[in-house]
């Protein structure tokens, strides 16, 4: 099994064994790493890995037989590929640095309200320089004094049709007879 077709055949059938038959597409090419180390590049048909592709490598000294010793997928060059893995200690300072201006935003958006509560403060007491306080007698309480503001005030009454007052009053809603019959009985 020397010849570089029987050993393309060779990886191609490892492939398929690794990956299923359908993920195996069809063969590319050969990339000699060392003498004796051949790498076998097929496509894959995998759904999510569009440009990837399966690499079978294969060992094999002169005069014994080929040994297989990996297959894998390896990204191409359109492949999608996560991003470079960036160390906890580094995301963490990003974070931090993030927590703190976050802080900082905060802390100016709270002294610019208080600034605004203040100048409104400033504008109320203004305004309650200008308004003349006016002492009510101590002997009036809220009741007499909603009294009086009740007489003083006028309400709009709407009269209603006297047919339909009538018909409303003479004739209960039916749930109200249900209780009223439920109440007799209880009494009796």
């Amino acid at each position: 099994m020397s010849n570089l077709k029987d050993l393309s055949e060779y990886a191609g059938e490892a492939a398929r064994l690794t990956g299923g038959r359908r993920a195996v597409g069809n063969y590319i090419r050969t990339d000699e790493e060392e003498p004796g180390l051949r790498s076998y590049i097929f496509e894959s048909t995998v759904r999510g890995y569009v440009g990837w592709y399966w690499s079978v490598t294969i060992y094999q000294p002169e005069g014994q037989e080929p040994t297989i010793s990996e297959v894998v997928m390896m990204p191409g060059d359109g492949a999608l590929i996560a991003p470079k893995w960036v160390p906890w200690s580094e995301r963490l300072a990003d974070y931090k640095a993030l927590q703190a201006e976050l802080e900082a935003q905060a802390a100016a958006e709270a002294a610019e309200a208080a600034e605004a509560l203040s100048e409104e403060e400033v504008e109320a007491d203004e305004i309650d320089e200008e308004l003349e306080l006016v002492d009510a007698p101590e002997e009036e309480t809220i009741e007499q004094a909603e009294e009086v503001l009740l007489a003083s005030t006028e309400f709009d009454v709407e009269e209603e049709p006297e047919e339909e007052t009538n018909e409303a009053s003479s004739k209960p809603p039916r749930f109200f007879s249900w209780k009223n019959r439920r109440k007799n009985k209880k009494s009796n």
